[in-house]
């Protein structure tokens, strides 16, 4: 066993010192995902929708458990105002409807009454209805409020049987079980979210609660809505939590997690809001302008949300944050560029997220393959300055990188001494390490004799003394795939040297 050993798989830290804060916990991490006691590239992703008009921002998913309903299927907008219908099969897309509004962010929702499934899609300016058959139809759903004016809305759910639409400014309900009336005299309703000075931007359900995200705060829903309307609930401020981006809002486990007004990731389990990207420091990567939040999406996908934003300096979605709802970590994932995500639902059929691409106007299946779109997936990890035994002068005496053996390809390492007093450059300070691991070969069977590359390194002794070391781990090669379990480091410790007596 080596005389420390550490792992790197705890939350990103950039606001501790690097020579202070968890071991565990690095300054830098891309496209590694912490997970399971490990550290693993992320699994990559391939077209299977070339050549649309425009960026997609939206993609979704129509089906029904009836057989009398022709289902699945999958539409995608783009950005010029065009939803094609998709056929992965063929890797075809089919115009459906064009002339919406262009450079749009909608949202739908599937909306069942008796045997029909209907699908509503908004936006920003109509808000349109597709009943499932070939033809593939989108229809207009007239929506006016009280003074007749069009409503313009940007979010729609379904939630006790009626239809809930919001504009920036307004919230209106559909009559029961009727999702497209909205003018009936007893059974609908439209309502003024909060002081009115505020914008809504997403409605979100949690354990059939239904909640309006606002710039002025969280409010809720409360009362019975299947009876009349207007004597049986009321909207209330419930916390001052303000959303800054209305598609990063989703609902994961028991808790709605969002982008909020400060720039981080937060969560609202119903009763408290948490900070989630604390440690992360978030607002120093986002873009923070209206428009480029407007372009930030998210969705919830094995387990993890994942949120898609424009990095400072870029014009599209180039970046996304992880966030693991069973570890209550973030890591970051560089190099997928996605505009849009959709998820199938697994009750009704086999389970698959596919990504629209804001740097190809191409529709990607996720979880296919080791490289992004055919592009090696950059991966990088720097370690905090560790130190080892503190008052101490170390001699490092050898180096052990545990990695799970996935292939017979390498990848790059570098160790730097007392943090940025030394950057030792040159070979003497990286080494290529194999991730084939150990084998032993029988006859011409080559059979594999360890779990885990269990090579050692060792530093040459002008570049092996100091009172700390970090590590850098990087590599961009096709096809690669890594599990990273930790660093085991063997070492001298050594006194500081003896004080020198100056003066009279």
């Amino acid at each position: 066993m080596p005389d420390f050993f550490v792992k790197l798989n705890g939350r990103i830290d950039r606001r501790s010192p690097r020579d202070e804060g968890d071991p565990t916990s690095p300054v830098l991490r891309e496209n590694w995902i912490s997970r399971d006691g490990k550290l693993s590239k992320p699994l990559g992703h391939e077209a299977v929708i070339t050549g649309l008009s425009g960026i997609p921002r939206w993609e979704g998913r129509y089906n029904t458990v009836e057989s009398s309903v022709v289902s699945p299927k999958s539409f995608v907008y783009t950005e010029d105002g065009v939803i094609y219908v998709l056929d992965d099969a063929l890797g075809t897309a089919s115009e459906a409807k064009a002339l919406l509004n262009t450079n749009a962010y909608p949202n739908h929702v599937l909306f069942k009454t008796g045997s029909q499934n209907k699908l509503f899609f908004v936006d920003g300016e109509f808000m349109y209805s597709h009943d499932g058959n070939n033809d593939n139809l989108f229809l207009k759903v007239d929506l006016d409020d009280a003074d007749g004016n069009s409503v313009a809305p940007i979010d729609l759910i379904e939630h006790k049987d009626r239809l809930f639409v919001i504009s920036k400014t307004k919230m209106f309900v559909s009559k029961n079980l009727q999702p497209t009336v909205f003018d009936d005299a007893t059974d609908s309703l439209e309502i003024v979210v909060g002081s009115g000075k505020g914008t809504n931007l997403a409605l979100r359900k949690l354990e059939d609660r239904l909640y309006i995200l606002n710039t002025e705060g969280i409010f809720i829903l409360d009362g019975d809505v299947i009876s009349a309307l207007a004597s049986t609930f009321e909207v209330r401020l419930v916390d001052d939590r303000k959303i800054i981006a209305g598609r990063t809002a989703v609902a994961v486990e028991k808790a709605i997690v969002f982008l909020a007004d400060d720039y981080e990731l937060w969560s609202w389990d119903g009763s408290m809001a948490q900070m989630l990207s604390f440690e992360l420091k978030l607002k120093d990567f986002i873009f923070q302008n209206r428009a480029m939040l407007d372009k930030a999406v998210a969705v919830y996908d094995n387990n993890f949300y994942k949120m898609s934003f424009v990095e400072n300096g870029a014009v599209e979605p180039n970046l996304e944050v992880w966030w693991d709802a069973f570890e209550n970590k973030i890591d970051i994932v560089r190099g997928r560029h996605v505009s849009s995500y959709m998820k199938t639902d697994s009750t009704i059929e086999t389970e698959y997220t596919e990504l629209g691409q804001s740097n190809a106007n191409t529709i990607m299946r996720d979880s296919r393959g080791f490289d992004f779109g055919g592009v090696a997936i950059a991966s990088r990890i720097r370690s905090r300055d560790l130190t080892i035994k503190k008052g101490f002068n170390l001699r490092f005496l050898a180096f052990y990188f545990q990695f799970l053996p996935t292939g017979i390809r390498s990848l790059t390492i570098k160790y730097l001494l007392d943090g940025r007093l030394s950057n030792p450059t040159g070979a003497h300070a990286n080494w290529s390490q194999s991730l084939r691991g150990e084998t032993k070969t029988l006859g011409f069977i080559e059979i594999k004799n360890q779990a885990q590359a269990t090579g050692r390194v060792r530093p040459k002794i002008k570049y092996s003394r100091g009172e700390s070391i970090a590590f850098e781990i990087s590599e961009s090669v096709k096809g690669q795939q890594s599990d990273f379990l930790g660093i085991g480091i063997d070492y001298l410790a050594k006194q500081r040297s003896k004080g020198i007596t100056i003066g009279a």
